[in-house]
């Protein structure tokens, strides 16, 4: 019977939905245990099931174990990454990358233009690239969504922009608002960092990943990017618990060096006029490193992180970044045990933020109920993006 106030086709739809997170979340899970876990009839698992597999969202992968009594080997469901693609989008406060990766993440294609975006125009133009980028893959037919990612203050629940250097904007901007007024296609906006955190949560669930950081670097040499922050960026992404922590007022991971002193410096000790010799000074380049390192393990050996990813365009500089993480991690730790906690690349490079923005779209519709502002009467996003 459908709940009050739903009619049948809604009541339906959201079913689906509900199945085919399941499903995402769990894969190879069988028709018994998504019964289970939703406390649904089997007929309607078994019908929903069988109209999944037809329209080609899910498919059958393998056979599970039987159980002690024997019996049937239950089939073991999953989601087809070919079902549809996402748009991830990065904004540079003079360029920006775009992204198309299918639901298993891989990368379908990239590219970076050279663009200054402008409040005024900032609306049509994100429609254009995601839009542009659409074409290139065929059209709309199996186009899910846009994910977004810049550097800022963002509240990408509710889709505002609060503070953005990319963006120029002081002020609240409803992006949210401002976009379902133009098209109904998903779109979220999101702190560059935390997206690139959310990308590893979303595409990455076998790791079993739970509480761990992502550190962004990035180093840009335009002179838009060098007067506005010195060219250097550093911002965290918080997991915690498997979700991302984005703090009162969104700022989590909005990061300033404990060595930072008063002067002409941005983020850390380094004066500007030295931050464009990093690459070409390896003293300079180690000590940036190694101070970003004992601000990181502060952080690690406090909350017990058992991973910490480093991505950006410092995984193409000439040193061993995560080695000297790890070794000022060590040296932050107090007891005789080695930490818990692994350092790595993303291995993503230029492509992070941009991946990472397709994955927070990715997770937030395969995890919400909600999309950020109430639009066509609060319909669910998978539903949505999937057309159930």
């Amino acid at each position: 019977m459908a709940r009050k106030g739903l009619n049948e086709q809604t009541e339906k739809a959201r079913n689906a939905a509900r199945i085919v997170r399941c499903i995402w979340k769990h894969p190879g899970i069988s028709r018994y245990e998504i019964a289970e876990q939703l406390h649904l009839e089997r007929s309607t698992i078994t019908h929903q099931v069988n109209r999944l597999l037809d329209l080609g969202l899910i498919t059958e992968i393998a056979e599970g174990e039987a159980g002690p009594s024997g019996g049937r080997k239950p089939i073991q469901l999953g989601i087809n990454k070919n079902y549809g693609y996402i748009i991830g989008i990065e904004l540079q406060v003079e360029t920006y990358s775009v992204v198309v990766v299918n639901l298993a993440g891989e990368v379908l294609s990239f590219k970076k233009v050279e663009k200054v975006m402008k409040p005024q125009t900032f609306i049509d133009d994100v429609i254009q690239i995601a839009s542009d980028a659409a074409q290139t893959m065929g059209g709309f037919e199996k186009f899910l969504g846009v994910g977004i990612g810049m550097g800022g203050i963002i509240d990408s629940d509710q889709g505002i922009i609060h503070y953005s250097i990319p963006l120029h904007v002081t002020e609240p901007f409803y992006f949210s608002r401002e976009i379902t007024a133009k098209t109904h296609i998903p779109f979220f906006i999101g702190n560059d960092a935390n997206c690139c955190a959310w990308g590893e949560l979303a595409f990455h669930k076998a790791d079993g990943l739970k509480n761990f950081l992502f550190t962004l670097v990035q180093l840009r040499t335009g002179e838009l990017a060098k007067e506005n922050y010195g060219g250097l960026g550093v911002g965290f992404g918080i997991v915690i618990d498997s979700k991302v922590y984005t703090g009162t007022n969104y700022t989590a991971g909005e990061f300033r060096s404990a060595f930072w002193e008063e002067g002409p410096q941005a983020q850390f000790s380094i004066p500007y006029e030295e931050v464009g010799e990093l690459l070409e000074e390896p003293q300079l380049l180690e000590r940036f490193i190694r101070e970003l390192g004992r601000n990181v393990a502060l952080f690690v050996n406090t909350f017990n992180l058992n991973k910490v990813f480093i991505g950006g365009d410092i995984e193409n500089w000439p040193i061993d970044a995560p080695r000297l993480f790890q070794e000022e991690i060590r040296r932050n730790w107090m007891y005789p045990m080695e930490p818990a906690c692994l350092v790595m690349y993303s291995t993503l490079g230029e492509q992070a933020v941009a991946y990472g923005a397709a994955g927070m779209l990715l997770y937030k519709i395969f995890t919400s109920t909600h999309l950020p502002v109430d639009v066509l009467d609060d319909q669910d996003p998978l539903v949505l993006a999937l057309h159930l």
